[in-house]
Parts: C-alpha cells; structure tokens; sequence
C-alpha cells in the first residue's frame, strides 16, 4: 500500500514520540485501563497498533496475556527487543488492522495513543471496528483512545519543537472535506534536512460512537482521557470503553 502511514511510522518517529510517551504517562495509562476493563491475571489482551511494544510489556507485566499486533516492522522490532530485555512474554504480530483473523479469542482490545484514522478511507476504518468487534469474546471489551477533534481543532497553528535533541518545525493543516489533518513535519540531522507527514482522519465522538456502535458493540463509556474525566468539547482526549453484547 502507498498510505503515508507506512512511512510516517518508522525509526524516526520511535525516536520523536520517546518524549511524550514517558514510563509515567504508561503507568498512570495502565492504571485506567486495568480499572475499566477490569483486567485479571491470565485474561487475554490484544494490543491493536501496539508501536514499540510499550503497553503491551506493560499489561504482560500485570499478568496478561497479550498480542501485539501492528503494521511498522520497524516498530515491532524495538518492540521485541524491549520485551526480552525486559523480561516480558508477548506475542507480537505483523499486521494491518483492516486483516486481523481472529476470532472470539480476546478478552479485552485495546487501540490507544491515536493508533487509529491513517488510512485513506472510512470503510477502511470501519472495518477495523468490525474486525474488533469478531476478534473479542462475548462479553470483551473494546477500549479506544484517540483525539479529540473539538479540541485539536485549537491547536491548528505550525509549531517548534526540540524533540529529542532536534528542533522540529510542524505545519499543520487541517482539511474541511474530507475531515483530515495534516502535519509536515521538518527537521535536521547532520546538516542535512529531513521530513515526514503525518495524515490523519480526526472523527468527531459523535462519528466514532456511531462507527463503533455499527460494527456491533455497545458504547457503555465515554471520557475526557485516561483521568476518566466526563467528556466535553475541551477534553483533550477521547477515551470510548464498548462492549461486544452477543
């Protein structure tokens, strides 16, 4: 596939995202997760564009047992080294969402950190959502953690950032008709320029709730981010706990 995504996801982004994506932010992000989707020792976990393996460790850690599934080999890589180094039992796959084979053997999905909305169309996303909701047991349950798009929309102005050493100029974009945001990303390294772009869909909850919701589980929870604040127009994030009835 030529989607941007299979780019943008690479070793550069592993090295940019090790700033936001700190032990603290996984451990207090682990934490909501095991309260809302009361996660037990031995329960099965599929971690749904996984990255570098971060939660996936984690939830391994606690005693699950977890798959993490994602498209970047580069990725998965990190993830794998990071899983032995650490002592962790994971099973990581490489995949598109959009092709994921199981089959009522997951006690619990997760999709967090905006893994979700880079591919080129909506029915492509929608089938992830029906893939989700055939890979959980009945009863599972399906946590997605992604933008919220009210809020984003604030924040459309470029951007300098010192990013792992490097400061990165960002120019954002956001386009009206087919409601995707854009960054060019730029930055260099040795003297020499370098660049990236991240094309994303941003849905609104009220689109994801009815994505969601068409693919068959129940929307039981909406929050403002992983503090499990109500959601609102100016929460940061948009946390979505549902649940495969049948």
């Amino acid at each position: 596939m030529g989607e941007s995504w299979n780019q943008f996801f690479g070793a550069d982004y592993l090295s940019f995202s090790e700033v936001i994506l700190s032990p603290e932010r996984t451990a207090y992000e682990l934490e909501a997760i095991m309260q809302r989707l009361k996660l037990s020792s031995g329960m099965r976990v599929l971690d749904l564009g996984c990255g570098q393996g971060r939660m996936s460790i984690a939830l391994a850690k606690q005693g699950m047992e977890v798959v993490g599934y994602d498209g970047s080999a580069a990725l998965l890589e990190e993830a794998r080294r990071r899983a032995e180094e650490q002592g962790a039992n994971v099973g990581f796959v490489l995949g598109d969402m959009r092709e994921l084979q199981s089959e009522d053997e997951f006690d619990a999905i997760i999709n967090i950190g905006t893994a979700f909305g880079y591919i080129e169309d909506e029915e492509g996303d929608r089938e992830i959502l029906r893939r989700v909701y055939r890979a959980l047991k009945p009863g599972g349950h399906f946590l997605q953690d992604t933008e919220n798009r009210d809020f984003k929309l604030r924040q459309l102005y470029n951007t300098w950032e010192k990013m792992n050493g490097r400061l990165v100029f960002s120019r954002r974009a956001f386009h009206h008709h087919t409601g995707r945001w854009t960054e060019e990303l730029n930055w260099y390294t040795e003297g020499d320029r370098e660049h990236a772009l991240l094309d994303l869909r941003l849905y609104t909850a009220t689109e994801l709730v009815r994505m969601t919701e068409a693919a068959g589980l129940q929307v039981r929870e909406l929050h403002g981010g992983f503090d499990l604040s109500p959601f609102s127009l100016s929460s940061p994030r948009l946390v979505i706990v549902s649940e495969k009835c049948r």
